[in-house]
């Protein structure tokens, strides 16, 4: 079953933080989505997740920061605050009276982003979705994404595909803005193998050009060549049949982006999916070889959510806990004869 989420809002406003009788405005429903939070208050813009707080199994409490309201507000100790999300309460209260924010929080996260980004866009820009690593926003036309430094070669990198096809980028600040992707729901697994294959063979030949645009270089002892890989790769970063979400984006074995799709897939689905990516690479044994590594793509994502924890803002790396001991898990799995598959909910 979906948890249960107690959604509250911290709003600055005139003379404290906007308050509906006396507490914080609050919603309780099945996964938390936030426009029924946004419905209880003026016109703002969230900004951020302060808190994520597990009150009972599937039973979880959030704190959501949203930009300052012109409104008539309480002061801060008068408010009524659930206990568990009393010390983040007032860490938000400290830095609206202006002590310093965490280092490496995300600009996004800061009141006067979006007017920036928006006036750089030229056009009112709906959220998406923000979170530690990247703001997404858009029109019906066009996408924005900023992301965290770490991932800052994304815009080269997708320049360099070409596809999405980005209009404008800041490379300095990790701004793109793309042509907004169509298409049907669903994605074809055979389709998206043999693409992600085209890309693989094809920038086996451009490795140094694929540094150079920023992408990180993570290369070990690998059965194919190494080249550009995704380096998050699943159905869900598969859009109208094109392959978006290239933030992760590194040299490497190429068939950690096969093991890593293949994770999400059916087991009934490995060969067929092997076989289709296996026509870009006739002279090796894709089968044999995607196998091999499955361990070793495990510990890989494993490293990388060790780097992204490390990358984040303390306040914000809740995000990502226990994701490299759960990859490392599964990497263990495979030594031990099993293959793990994905938690359900």
């Amino acid at each position: 079953m979906p948890p249960l989420v107690d959604q509250y809002a911290f709003v600055p406003a005139r003379g404290g933080i906007l308050a509906v009788d006396g507490a914080l405005p609050s919603v309780s429903m099945e996964r938390g989505e936030l426009d029924a939070l946004r419905a209880m208050l003026p016109p703002t813009r969230f900004l951020r997740v302060a808190a994520h707080v597990e009150i009972a199994p599937a039973h979880i409490a959030r704190l959501r920061v949203f930009e300052p309201v012109d409104e008539d507000g309480s002061a801060p100790e008068s408010i009524d605050v659930p206990e568990q999300l009393r010390p983040v309460f007032e860490r938000c209260v400290a830095e609206m009276r202006g002590a310093p924010p965490p280092p490496r929080r995300p600009a996004w996260s800061h009141p006067g982003w979006h007017e920036e980004v928006e006036s750089w866009a030229g056009a009112p820009l709906e959220q998406l979705r923000l979170w530690p690593l990247s703001a997404v926003l858009a029109t019906d036309d066009v996408v924005f994404k900023a992301v965290f430094p770490l991932f800052g070669h994304e815009p080269a990198i997708t320049e360099a595909l070409g596809a999405p096809r980005v209009l404008r980028s800041d490379h300095a600040r990790g701004w793109m803005l793309m042509e907004r992707l169509t298409g049907e729901e669903g994605v074809d697994h055979g389709s998206a193998m043999r693409a992600i294959a085209a890309v693989h063979r094809a920038w086996v030949s451009r490795v140094d050009e694929a540094l150079a645009l920023g992408a990180h270089d993570r290369r070990a002892p690998s059965a194919l060549p190494h080249t550009l890989i995704h380096g998050d790769f699943h159905p869900g970063n598969i859009l109208g049949g094109t392959i978006i979400d290239w933030s992760d984006a590194t040299i490497a074995n190429p068939l950690h982006d096969v093991n890593n799709y293949l994770f999400c897939l059916d087991e009934s689905l490995r060969g067929p999916m092997l076989d289709a990516y296996a026509e870009a690479w006739p002279e090796h044994d894709v089968h044999a070889e995607a196998a091999a590594c499955e361990a070793e793509t495990y510990e890989y994502v494993a490293a990388s959510y060790a780097g992204i924890t490390e990358a984040c803002a303390d306040d914000d790396r809740w995000w990502f806990a226990g994701e490299d001991a759960r990859w490392l898990a599964r990497a263990e799995e495979v030594r031990a004869g099993r293959r793990p598959r994905p938690e359900q909910e």
